[in-house]
């Protein structure tokens, strides 16, 4: 298979201000992808990066390692490992590569001691004991990042970058140094998110093979390093560090570019080659690559209210969004330009302006593209409506819980309705909906999540979320920095201490933190909400259970499948009317009574009230704080 060569982007300004100052020379520079990067997609990091280093006058190669590896792992076991969902916990991808990095931290026994559950995860994996885990950790994985390393071909480059995000770290970290023993003279370039702020500085202070470090984004001041090395200069670029860095913060976080229009079209050639050098059959079977974009950097939301458990974004919360013709125009080259459908958009949350610009163009186009994106739970039906014919088939809307006390505490910014609004008209639109509960909120109580387990047999129907359980403790949090949140005890999270040695300031590099806290609910709730949970997910999957209304003149039929037993009822007159009035959105009985005397049905509010109420019993609607919501969605497709 032949990739065209895709032209990365229309110069703009800022590509002019960067030629007129080229560097001395045209450096070689190699970007690294590592494991446990996913193996289904390309690293948008490099590929950015990649298009960067170009555009500022240098030679770039992005190596995917991490597809060779999985080749020499086995793919299968490769994702297993890289989605382990309790890998907060444990650290096991981390600890894997420890020993390539560091050599002997603590005993493995300790480490096996800690977390039991390694073994069985290892047992499922490959149907093996431990000694053979402990094998690929000591000898296999040292010896095949050694052999990776030794590559004569790593001496040809002048710089070789590595981006480390999640899993990556030590793999990455071991990479590095046994580079810099086979070839000493090139320079080492570390960035990513584990390096931001204090943990990119405790880095370059303490390990000596990492020539310079970048904390923050690296759009703009990687030319700028590049060209500081390529002119044999040493000017102080704000949010580089370089070994050794002092005890002193860095100088400033790294610039961060402010027009995204500015930005060149990611390159993804060489994950394609590198893909098929390693047969793309074998290691992906039937799955698709799904390509990722960015439209967008920042939380518009989280600059006004930081949701109180997220660490995303470290410094970087102003939001900041390309054009929608310019998010159009870079989909439509990666569409033409590589063999995908899938397309996946890193963006924490959609701009709502593209609704009116990018949604509509490609609403226009017809295209067959399967798009994801992050957005907000508060979607009306009709936005579902517009996502949905723009090919936006894969939604994270952030829900969280259907307790509207418990989003109050996350600073959410929805309520239970709201959540299940959206779950409904997802359901009826055809959108995949990914989506957690979670619990640990100081503050919330047990109420909260009785009020949860009540209403979850009502919505079998819709569909159910991945998982449930406790938050984590994630540094840059307002959880973990604003000391006003009964958060106590805090630490970092204990697996660290098996993975990196004691030089290195756990304090420092955490990004996962052990801690406390008060007025939060049991786990035995927790554990009676994770039941119900698994329930709604063999019922959703297995017996396909349903609630749809039927609508014909003077009537609406309701349907009920969501159990063994199914059940009509049949709604006459203006009980069909009020009840279809609170389908779209949640509304009071007042504004229900009002829409009726706008048909000419003239229903007092207290007789609307009670009918909403005894819906509410009959388990085909739902309120909260004097609003109600219809759960049973139109029959017909196209209503």
């Amino acid at each position: 298979m032949s990739i065209i060569r895709l032209p990365l982007a229309v110069r703009t300004e800022a590509d002019h201000m960067l030629s007129a100052a080229p560097p001395s020379r045209a450096l070689r520079v190699a970007l690294v992808n590592m494991p446990w990067a996913r193996i289904h997609a390309p690293s948008i990091q490099c590929g950015l990066l990649q298009s960067i280093t170009r555009r500022a006058g240098h030679e770039c190669d992005s190596h995917y390692l991490n597809i060779e590896f999985a080749s020499f792992f086995g793919s299968q076991a490769y994702d297993a490992i890289a989605n382990i969902a309790s890998e907060r916990l444990h650290l096991m991808g981390e600890w894997l590569f420890s020993y390539a990095a560091f050599g002997e931290v603590t005993p493995d026994d300790d480490y096996f001691a800690a977390y039991p559950e390694v073994k069985s995860i290892w047992d499922e994996l490959t149907g093996k004991g431990l000694e053979d885990l402990v094998e690929l950790r000591r000898e296999k994985l040292p010896e095949w990042i050694a052999a990776c390393a030794a590559r004569p071909e790593w001496g040809e480059y002048d710089v070789i970058g590595f981006t480390s995000t999640f899993l990556q770290n030590t793999a990455s970290l071991a990479l590095g140094r046994k580079i810099k023993e086979f070839h000493p003279h090139v320079t080492l370039v570390y960035g990513g998110a584990n390096f931001d702020g204090e943990m990119g500085a405790e880095y370059a202070r303490k390990l000596p093979w990492l020539d310079h470090v970048v904390a923050g984004e690296g759009d703009l001041v990687l030319p700028a390093l590049l060209k500081n090395i390529a002119d044999g200069t040493d000017t102080p670029i704000p949010g580089v560090l370089g070994h050794p860095a002092t005890d002193a913060p860095p100088a400033g976080d790294a610039q961060r570019p402010q027009t995204l229009d500015d930005l060149p079209t990611p390159d993804y050639r060489d994950y394609f080659s590198w893909l098929e050098r390693f047969d793309r059959t074998r290691l992906l079977g039937r799955t698709p690559v799904r390509l990722p974009v960015e439209f967008s950097r920042g939380c518009w939301w989280g600059q006004k209210h930081h949701c109180t458990f997220c660490g995303l974004n470290a410094l970087g919360m102003a939001y900041r969004s390309k054009s929608g013709e310019r998010a159009f125009t870079e989909l439509a080259a990666l569409l033409r330009d590589y063999p995908v459908v899938h397309v996946d958009t890193v963006d924490n949350i959609l701009d709502m302006g593209y609704f009116s610009s990018l949604c509509a163009r490609l609403a226009e186009e017809h295209w067959d593209v399967n798009l994801f994106f992050e957005v907000k739970a508060n979607l009306t039906r009709d936005q579902l409506a517009t996502l949905r014919s723009a090919g936006i088939l894969r939604i994270q809307p952030g829900i969280e819980s259907l307790s509207t006390h418990v989003l109050k505490l996350m600073r959410k910014g929805a309520g239970k309705l709201i959540n299940i609004r959206l779950l409904k008209w997802a359901a009826y639109y055809g959108i995949d909906v990914a989506w957690n509960i979670l619990a640990g909120f100081p503050g919330e109580t047990e109420e909260d999540y009785a009020e949860q387990l009540r209403v979850l047999p009502l919505l079998h129907h819709l569909q159910p979320p991945g998982g449930c359980g406790r938050i984590w403790l994630e540094r840059f949090s307002p959880y973990f920095t604003d000391p006003a949140f009964p958060i106590d005890k805090v630490r970092p999270r204990a697996s660290y201490s098996h993975v990196y040695p004691p030089a290195l300031d756990l304090d420092k590099i955490a990004y996962f933190f052990d801690y406390e806290a008060s007025g939060t609910v049991s786990h035995e709730t927790v554990a009676a909400l994770n039941a119900a949970v698994a329930h709604w997910q063999t019922r959703f999957s297995e017996a396909k259970p349903s609630l749809v209304y039927q609508r014909l003149p003077g009537k609406l039929t309701l349907i009920d499948r969501r159990t063994d037993q199914p059940v009509r009822a049949v709604l006459v007159g203006w009980k069909a009317e009020a009840y279809e009035a609170c389908g779209d959105a949640p509304r009071t009985a007042a504004v229900v009574s009002r829409k009726l005397a706008e048909l000419d049905l003239s229903v007092p509010e207290d007789t609307v009230t009670a009918f909403l109420e005894q819906c509410c019993r009959a388990g085909v609607m739902v309120s909260d704080d004097g609003k109600y919501l219809g759960l049973a969605l139109p029959e017909n497709p196209g209503w």
